[in-house]
């Protein structure tokens, strides 16, 4: 694998790299209280740990305030009706406020989690990327009967990453049936003469991106059906998701074992990074007001 920091450290997933002592150690939400994470638990019993049968939503924290947080609460709710889960709203933003005023005006990334046992957590932390990462094509069929659903069943996901990293790549990115879809945890843009293309949610089996939208609210992004040759024709690729606001790739790793060097940023990748670090930066979320008038959630 490439020598690219290990992709990524990213605390608000309660990843195993959790640096438990320190200011920065992640916080969670359970049991209606804020706790270190390293404390939260959920029952052994519940479907969602037993069968990865839950929804979450992660999204972006700056200066302690949350980016986008109704797009992704709307999201939530349409993952959480194809599952035929229920959502308490008022919870969700009730443990929402409550990490981001314990984790004060720091940067980082607020996820929730809902399973079918009812457990409602929370997670907060920082978000660390490296300046650019490579992308290991990984072929694979896509379509599910949940396709584009943010469930926690992601093993397929991480089988796509694991095989992307056998090829010496950071992450992968998904093609089926000679189709660019997606990345197993974020979206891609291809950047060819100064135009920009991503992956179209309403016609390919993917998740309809939050950060995708931000995107395009501030440039042009057609929303395409890209094949590997575009993938491989395209003169920079960028990934998006709701932590990664515009992370260039560098190279992209096939399975036959080429691979194709990029400019990380190129010129049009550093114009879109800027235009969208300035939208997120003027339109942070107001602060919530934790509303203690809702049912603790189990």
């Amino acid at each position: 694998m490439e020598t690219t920091p290990h992709v990524p450290t990213t605390t608000a997933a309660g990843h195993p790299e959790d640096d438990a002592a320190g200011a920065d150690a992640p916080l969670a939400w359970a049991d209606d209280r804020v706790l270190p994470a390293r404390e939260a638990t959920v029952p052994l019993t519940d479907e969602g740990f037993l069968r990865g049968d839950a929804i979450f939503e992660a999204v972006l924290v700056r200066h302690g305030r949350t980016h986008a947080l109704e797009p992704h609460l709307a999201r939530l709710h349409r993952s959480a009706a194809a599952l035929d889960l229920v959502v308490d709203d008022s919870a969700v933003r009730r443990a929402i406020a409550e990490l981001l005023a314990a984790w004060g005006e720091r940067d980082g990334a607020v996820r929730v989690i809902l399973t079918r046992g009812g457990a409602l957590r929370g997670l907060i932390g920082t978000a660390e990327w490296p300046p650019s990462i490579s992308l290991g094509v990984v072929e694979a069929p896509w379509r599910t009967a949940i396709s584009g659903v943010k469930t926690l069943s992601y093993a397929a996901n991480q089988w796509a990453v694991r095989q992307a990293r056998a090829l010496g790549a950071d992450d992968a990115v998904i093609v089926d049936a000679g189709i660019v879809h997606e990345l197993p945890t974020g979206a891609v843009v291809l950047i060819r003469d100064g135009a920009c293309s991503t992956p179209d949610p309403g016609r390919l089996p993917i998740l309809d991106s939050v950060t995708v939208a931000a995107l395009r609210e501030v440039a042009e992004v057609a929303l395409v059906q890209p094949s590997l040759d575009d993938l491989l024709g395209a003169d920079e690729v960028v990934v998006l998701s709701a932590t990664r606001p515009g992370l260039p790739v560098h190279a992209i790793h096939l399975p036959d074992g080429r691979r194709r060097d990029l400019p990380a940023p190129g010129p049009v990748t550093h114009q879109l990074r800027t235009a969208l670090d300035e939208h997120i930066a003027g339109t942070l979320d107001e602060p919530p007001a934790p509303d203690r008038s809702a049912p603790a959630a189990r």
